[in-house]
C-alpha cells in the first residue's frame, strides 16, 4: 500500500468516527450505502456520490467480477523453481497489539489496529486511543510507553487489507496453482512505522530476513526471487546494502532476481507535503470533501506530528536534490515547476529541495525534526558510494546506514549473477509540486460538543486570515460573542475568551512577517490553465489544480523516481552498479475497465497499488519464478524516461565528479 493510502485512510476512518456513534459499532463493514446511517445517506445524495460509494463498498465486500487467473491460462508455466520472497509496501502489513494501553479496552490482544475490521472497531470505540497505539514516539521512533505493537506474520499478514480488498492474495493464489505453498513463499512483513535502522535495532528484521531467505535457498536448492512493491523496494535496497557489509557476496549467492514493482526508489512528493504541512494531494484534491475533512478534530500540526512519528515514511522523502527534481534556479528536469512555490505575499518565489531541507532544525523554524528518526535515519543527497566528498557536501562514511536506502548514495551489491526487473505504471497524472499559501487558519467555538447542535462538523474550513476574520465577525453577535474560541494556527492552537479578542489577534497576524513554514498550507484555491509541457508527453506538466501540480507517473510516484535508476542510473553510472548487474524496464499503461465492472481497475490496471494485481505483471512473475524469463530480458518504454533520464544522468554525473 502507499503513503497516500495512509493519509486517505486516516481521513476516511476518522470520518467513520464522526458518522457513527459509539453504540453503533458494527461487526462487519456495510455492503451498500443503504446500510449507512441516514445522515450519511443524505450527505452522499447531496453530492451525487451514492453510486460511487456503492461500487467501492461492493469491492470491499469481495463482489468484484472474477477473471481467469494467469496461472490458469493454457501457456502458463507449470512447475515451480525459485522460492519467492515478497516485501510489501508501506501500510500493507497488518499491525497487531501485543500490549495495550487500558484505553483500548479488553479483548485486543493480538488483534489488528491496522488492517481488518478490528481496526475500524478500535477507531469507533476511541479514536484518540487508536492513534496513541498507531503513532510511535517521534523521538525514540518506537512504541510509546505501555504499548507494544508488532507487524503481523505469515501469508495472511498482507494478503488482504480487509476482507475482499486484496493486496498480495492474487500473487499467492497464482503461485499456489503452480505448486507453491507456505514452505516456498515468504511474505516478509515489517513494522512500516519504524525507520529502517530502527527495524533492525528493535526487531532484528534484516537479520531475520537474511536467515529466512537462507532457509528457503537451502530447502529448495535454488536462489530466491524477491518481489518488492512501493516502499518495499526501498526496504529491499536498504537490506542489500546492509547484508553485503555483514556477508560480502551474499546477494550473488542467494538472490536470482529482484523484481521492483512501482518502487519509489528516489522518493516521492506526497511524503514531502505531509512533512511540511500535514497535507498531500490525497486530501487537497478531494473536492467537496475537503472542507469536511478540515472540519475534523485534528489540527494540521497534529496531522503533521503523526506523519513525523512514522520513521518508515521518512525513507520516501525525495532524494537526489535538484539534480533529480530540478528547480527554477538550476533548470528543470521532469516538469517546469519548483517543488514548492510560495504565494506573492512572501516573495512569489520557488524553492528547491535543498532550500526546503535546509529549514530543518534551523533556529526558529517550525520544522524541528532533526533528531527524529523520520529525518535523521536517511541521507538524501547525491553522494559517491566510495565515501569521497561530492561537490557541495562533505563525504559520509560508505558504511553509514543512512546511505543504504538511497540508490544515489549506495551502490548495488557485487552480484553479477543477480537480475533486476523494473515494472511500473505510466501515463497517469501524479503529484509533483505544490503551491503554498500563508496564514491559512481554521477556528471553532471551544464549548462545542463533538456533534455540535446536531451537525457533523466541529471546525470551520481552512481560509486565509482575512476571510477568517470576516467569518468571525458574522458570528460576533449577542448570542455567540462571549463564547470561547479556538483557532488552529502556528505554532499551536490558540485559545481566546471571546470572539472580539480572537478577531483582534487575527488582525495582528495579518501584519506579522514570519518564517514561511510557520504558516504553510497548500493553497487549494490555486489553479492554472497552461503548461510548458517540456517533454511533450501530454500530461499537463505543471498545471495546478487545488494547489497541486502533476507530472507523469503511476498516480502516486513520479516517473523520474520510478524509472531513472532502472533505465539510466544503474546503466550509465557505474559508480552505482560496479558489478554490472543486468537491469530491464517494463512500463505499463493504465487501461482500466469500468468502475461498475471492477473498482480496482481490472486485469490491466497500472495504478500504484493495484498494479500488483495486473495480469501481465502476474504472468511475468510466474515466468521469472519458473526460470523461464529470457523473453522478459528487454525494455518496454512507453514514457519519455529515455530523454528525461539522460538529462538527470548528466546532472548526477556533474555532481559526482566536477
Amino acid at each position: 500500500m502507499r503513503w497516500r493510502a495512509l493519509g486517505v485512510s486516516l481521513a476516511v476512518l476518522y470520518g467513520a468516527r464522526i458518522i457513527k456513534q459509539r453504540q453503533d459499532i458494527l461487526p462487519e463493514l456495510p455492503t451498500s450505502s443503504a446500510d449507512l446511517p441516514k445522515q450519511v445517506q443524505n450527505f452522499l445524495e447531496l453530492h451525487n456520490l451514492t453510486d460511487r460509494v456503492d461500487i467501492n463498498l461492493a469491492a470491499f465486500a469481495g463482489q468484484s467480477p472474477a477473471y481467469l487467473r494467469p496461472s490458469q491460462e493454457p501457456d502458463a508455466p507449470k512447475e515451480k523453481r525459485h522460492p519467492v520472497v515478497i516485501v510489501p509496501g508501506i501500510t500493507s502489513c497488518g499491525l497487531e497489539v501485543w500490549k495495550a494501553h487500558p484505553c483500548l479496552g479488553d479483548g485486543f490482544f493480538r488483534r489488528r489496529i491496522w488492517g481488518d475490521v478490528s481496526m475500524v472497531q478500535a477507531i469507533l470505540n476511541n479514536w484518540t486511543c487508536w492513534l496513541h497505539h498507531l503513532a510511535p514516539d517521534p523521538l525514540t521512533g518506537v512504541d510509546r510507553e505501555g504499548v507494544r505493537v508488532r507487524a503481523a506474520k505469515g501469508l495472511r499478514s498482507a494478503d488482504y487489507f480487509v476482507a475482499g480488498f486484496w493486496l498480495w492474495a492474487k500473487l499467492i493464489e497464482n503461485l499456489a496453482d503452480m505448486g507453491y505453498d507456505e514452505d516456498d513463499i515468504h511474505l516478509a512483513c515489517y513494522d512500516w512505522r519504524l525507520a529502517f535502522p530502527v527495524l533492525e535495532k528493535r526487531d532484528r528484521y534484516f537479520t531475520g530476513l537474511r536467515l529466512d531467505i537462507e532457509r528457503l535457498v537451502f530447502r529448495t536448492g535454488q536462489r530466491a526471487l524477491v518481489v518488492a512493491h512501493s516502499m518495499g523496494s526501498n526496504v529491499w535496497y536498504f537490506f542489500m546494502s546492509w547484508v553485503e557489509r555483514e556477508v560480502p557476496g551474499w546477494c550473488d549467492k542467494h538472490v536470482d532476481s529482484f523484481v521492483n514493482i512501482a518502487g519509489a526508489l528516489l522518493g516521492a512528493m506526497g511524503p514531502l507535503s505531509a512533512f511540511i504541512s500535514g497535507e498531500m494531494d490525497a486530501t487537497a484534491g478531494l473536492g467537496p470533501f475537503n472542507s469536511y475533512l478540515e472540519a475534523l478534530a485534528l489540527t494540521f500540526d497534529e496531522m503533521r506530528d503523526i506523519y513525523w512519528s512514522i520513521g518508515g515514511l521518512g525513507a520516501l522523502m525525495p532524494m537526489g536534490g535538484s539534480e533529480v527534481w530540478g528547480s527554477s534556479k538550476t533548470g528543470w528536469t521532469d516538469t517546469p515547476a519548483d517543488v514548492m512555490h510560495l504565494d506573492p505575499e512572501v516573495g512569489n518565489r520557488g524553492e528547491s529541495l535543498e532550500e526546503i531541507y535546509a529549514r530543518v532544525g534551523r533556529k526558529g523554524s517550525a520544522l524541528q525534526v532533526q533528531d527524529f528518526p523520520y529525518w535523521s535515519a536517511y541521507e538524501r543527497r547525491v553522494l559517491r558510494p566510495d565515501g569521497k566528498a561530492a561537490t557541495g557536501g562533505d563525504g559520509v562514511d560508505p558504511d553509514d546506514a543512512r546511505r543504504f536506502a538511497n540508490p544515489l548514495a549506495s551502490s548495488l551489491p557485487n552480484a553479477p549473477n543477480m537480475k533486476i526487473y523494473c515494472m511500473y505504471g505510466v501515463g497517469q497524472p501524479t503529484e509533483r509540486a505544490y503551491r503554498y499559501g500563508l496564514r491559512q487558519v481554521k477556528w471553532r467555538f471551544s464549548d462545542n460538543e463533538f456533534f455540535p447542535e446536531g451537525r457533523m462538523l466541529q471546525w470551520s474550513s481552512t481560509k486565509p486570515v482575512a476571510e477568517t476574520v470576516t467569518e468571525m465577525l458574522k458570528w460576533n453577535d449577542e448570542a455567540n460573542g462571549n463564547r470561547r474560541v479556538k483557532v488552529d494556527a502556528w505554532p499551536k492552537p490558540l485559545s481566546f475568551p471571546n470572539l472580539t479578542e480572537a478577531v483582534v489577534e487575527m488582525r495582528r497576524l495579518l501584519d506579522k512577517r514570519t518564517s514561511p513554514e510557520e504558516w504553510l498550507r497548500i493553497n487549494t484555491g490555486f489553479y492554472t490553465n497552461t503548461s510548458d509541457d517540456p517533454w511533450d508527453n501530454g500530461k499537463d506538466d505543471a498545471v495546478y489544480m487545488n494547489g497541486v501540480a502533476k507530472s507523469d507517473g503511476d498516480s502516486t510516484v513520479p516517473l523520474v523516481s520510478l524509472g531513472f535508476m532502472c533505465t539510466h542510473g544503474w546503466r550509465e553510472l557505474p559508480e552505482f552498479n560496479p558489478a554490472g548487474v543486468r537491469v530491464w524496464t517494463k512500463e505499463f499503461l493504465h487501461e482500466p475497465v469500468s468502475l461498475v465492472t471492477d473498482p480496482r481497475g481490472g486485469p490491466a490496471t497500472a495504478k500504484h497499488l493495484d498494479i500488483i494485481g495486473n495480469h501481465e505483471v502476474l504472468r511475468d512473475l510466474l515466468h521469472i519464478a519458473t526460470g523461464n524469463s529470457s523473453h522478459l530480458q528487454k525494455d518496454r518504454i512507453l514514457s519519455n524516461i529515455t530523454k528525461l533520464g539522460a538529462v538527470v544522468a548528466e546532472r548526477v554525473r556533474r555532481r559526482l565528479f566536477v
